[in-house]
């Protein structure tokens, strides 16, 4: 039958769709490297860089088989001990300022289903946006570290995981709290292939990975925070904000030293706050909107470079 009344014809009276007053989120990458770093501030403070001192060693390099105490500071009875002059050395850090305008002409509050619910969400969104830009920071500090394992378009092993943490005992810092594994998503991605690969990993034998490698999931396996597993004990987090190197071949990943109360004198990088995260709101009457101005000013900065390790992974 014909002629029937429907959405079609009766359409200028009909709802497309009713729209929920609510906001989904957008995917984002994890945050994860900056929680680890030592904080200072300049909050207040008439620069816009800080200097940390560092006491110089006199005891020689590391792992020389004690060629730089074994007859060095032996005494004599009765006889003058000559000066040892000790020095110091200092790390800089400089704030960079991170920051993005969105307008909202008067139409979108005027017209929209829920005005408040959007700016709220736009809000945390920003804040959200220039920490990630300040995480991309952090992360990129993984090409400055000095000391490397891993070969470039090789997949990581459990062999170069564990040597990443064995570097920093073998180079003499002290990380009482531990370290933590910030690893690119391919390179977790390998580590976990080759955890449960049933040819010749050691983790195929259940006692040699609780015992010997430290082997466990985390609460979520990353789905909440981006920590995946522990190996030996140390957290590793994935995340999709790690550098590239040689051209694009390789993808980077650390192991460092974070800060802790037992770990900051050791603490391979820090973050200073300057300027908080901020939001200012402008009108521009001419343009009937609302600017919203968001910024922040922070600094990311290697502190102590023998206690961090990068990975060369294949990407």
């Amino acid at each position: 039958m014909a002629g029937e009344s429907t959405t079609t014809s009766l359409n200028d009276g009909v709802y497309s769709a009713v729209i929920e007053p609510i906001y989904l989120g957008a995917a984002m990458d994890w945050e994860v490297a900056q929680q680890f770093f030592r904080r200072f501030s300049l909050v207040g403070q008439p620069s816009a860089s800080k200097d940390i001192p560092r006491l110089d060693s006199i005891a020689g390099t590391v792992g020389d088989n004690a060629s730089g105490v074994d007859t060095e500071f032996d005494a004599t009875s009765a006889t003058d001990l000559g000066n040892t002059q000790r020095t110091t050395s200092k790390v800089t850090g400089t704030v960079s300022e991170y920051a993005f305008m969105t307008s909202l002409v008067d139409d979108v509050e005027e017209d929209t289903v829920n005005g408040t619910e959007l700016l709220n969400k736009i809000r945390s969104d920003s804040a959200m946006v220039l920490s990630l830009a300040f995480e991309a920071d952090c992360c990129a500090l993984a090409s400055s570290l000095s000391n490397g394992v891993g070969s470039t378009t090789v997949n990581p092993t459990i062999a170069v995981m564990l040597a990443a943490q064995v570097g920093i005992r073998k180079r003499g810092y002290q990380a009482m709290d531990g370290v933590v594994n910030i690893w690119d998503e391919q390179a977790v991605d390998d580590i976990e292939a080759a955890i449960i690969a049933t040819s010749t990993s050691a983790a195929t034998y259940a006692v040699a990975a609780d015992k010997l490698l430290g082997i466990d999931r985390s609460a979520n396996n990353g789905m909440g925070n981006g920590l995946v597993f522990n190996f030996r004990g140390y957290p590793v987090y994935s995340t999709g904000m790690m550098p590239t190197l040689n051209a694009g071949e390789d993808v980077a990943a650390m192991t460092f030293v974070p800060s802790s109360p037992a770990n900051d004198k050791f603490a391979t990088f820090a973050t200073i706050d300057k300027r908080p995260f901020r939001i200012e709101v402008q009108r521009d009457a001419s343009l009937r909107a609302t600017e919203l101005v968001f910024s922040m000013r922070k600094a990311c900065f290697e502190m102590t470079d023998g206690s961090g390790t990068l990975a060369t992974c294949d990407a």
